[in-house]
C-alpha cells in the first residue's frame, strides 16, 4: 500500500500537534541541566545545546584529536605526536564532541536509559557539525561497528547502528551493515587508557567479505565524542 505525499504530509501535521498537546499538558524537563524546554526543543534546553563542546580545528589529521596548543598552530595536516610513532592502521577518525557534561548525559540518556527520542537531538548536532566541515567523507559508504550478541541482547537495541544511520541520512551517504562481525566481547572501556583501549578491543573484529571491502572508502561510525580525561 503506498500513501501519496499529501496524506504523508496531513499525518506528519497531526503528529506534531499531537506532541505539542502532550508537551503542553506534560511538560518536559531539559535531561542535563532539569528546567523547563520549550516546546520547539526536544530534550535539551537551548543553553544547555550550546553548552557542548564542538571539537574544531587544530586537531590531529589522523585521530583527530585536538591539538595541544602549546605548539605553534599546527598545518591542516598536522599529526599527533602518538600518531607519529604508533600509527593507527585506519586513515582519519573524527570526534564530534568532548565527553563531558552534556553531551555525556544526552548520549547516557540514549545509550543506558533508552531514551530513543535523544536520536532527535543527535540529529540537531549532527547537522551542525557536518555543516562546519563540509564535504566531509565524500563517496564514503556508512557501516556501524557491531554489538557483541550478549551485548545486544542485554541492551536491547544497537545504538551504533542507530547512530550510523543518522550520519548516512545527514551526510547523504548509503548505509551498509553487516560488513564486520564482532568475534569476541570486549571490557567496558570507560575507564580504560588510549592504550588500554587498543589492546581491549585487537582481535575483536572481523571482515565478514573482505572480498566486497577491498578498494572501496568506509566510514565506521558508532561513536562520535572524545573523552579527554582517557585520551
Amino acid at each position: 500500500m503506498q500513501v501519496s505525499p499529501s496524506k504523508g504530509n496531513i499525518a506528519g501535521k497531526v503528529l506534531r500537534g499531537f506532541r505539542k498537546i502532550l508537551d503542553f499538558v506534560f511538560p518536559q524537563n531539559c535531561i542535563s541541566c532539569d528546567g523547563k524546554i520549550k516546546l520547539e526543543d526536544h530534550f535539551l534546553c537551548a543553553p544547555c545545546r550550546g553548552d557542548i563542546g564542538f571539537i574544531r580545528q587544530p586537531y590531529c589529521f589522523q585521530c583527530g584529536v585536538p591539538a595541544d596548543l602549546s605548539y605553534a598552530y599546527p598545518h591542516e595536516e598536522f599529526v599527533c605526536g602518538d600518531c607519529r610513532q604508533n600509527p593507527f592502521y585506519f586513515d582519519r577518525a573524527r570526534s564530534l564532541g568532548f565527553y563531558d557534561t552534556v553531551l555525556r548525559t544526552t548520549i547516557h540518556h540514549f545509550k543506558y536509559r533508552k531514551q530513543m527520542g535523544v536520536l532527535a537531538e543527535m540529529d540537531l548536532l549532527l547537522e551542525k557539525y557536518f555543516a562546519e566541515n563540509p564535504g566531509f567523507c565524500q563517496g564514503f559508504t556508512v557501516s556501524p561497528i557491531p554489538l557483541h550478541f550478549n551485548k545486544m541482547k542485554e541492551r536491547g537495541f544497537d545504538q551504533a547502528f542507530l547512530i550510523a544511520r543518522q550520519v548516512a541520512r545527514v551526510l547523504k551517504l548509503p548505509l551498509e551493515g553487516g560488513l564486520l562481525r564482532r568475534v569476541n566481547a570486549t571490557s567496558p572501556q570507560a575507564t580504560m587508557t588510549r592504550m588500554e583501549r587498543a589492546l581491549n578491543i585487537k582481535g575483536a573484529f572481523e571482515v565478514n567479505r573482505p572480498e566486497l571491502v577491498a578498494g572501496k572508502k568506509y566510514f565506521i561510525g558508532g561513536r562520535c565524542v572524545y573523552d579527554r580525561g582517557n585520551s
